[in-house]
């Protein structure tokens, strides 16, 4: 960085707002790409990531974005501080 460069804070809400609907948008994709073709050779890797509930099922779209936006509210409480402090330094 330069001696006239301003270091910005991260701000917790928007950056787990961002990953949040990041993650349930590709969460969705994925659901709708399974659901739409059963019997395609896709790897479902992403889907039982966050739902143990069987593909293409309501139950697994549900589970799926709660887990995404459970670990997108996670990791942005776990990264802010970090990065904020990092940068302060």
């Amino acid at each position: 960085m330069t001696a006239g460069s301003i270091r910005t804070p991260v701000n917790l809400v928007a950056l787990g707002t961002a990953l949040s609907v990041t993650l349930v948008v590709i969460y969705v994709v994925c659901a709708l790409a399974a659901m739409a073709l059963p019997k395609a050779p896709l790897a479902h890797g992403w889907l039982q990531l966050f739902s143990t509930a069987p593909v293409g099922s309501l139950e697994s779209l549900a589970t799926g974005i709660a887990g995404s936006l459970a670990f997108a509210w996670l990791s942005a409480a776990i990264f802010t501080p970090i990065y904020n402090r990092l940068v302060a330094n």
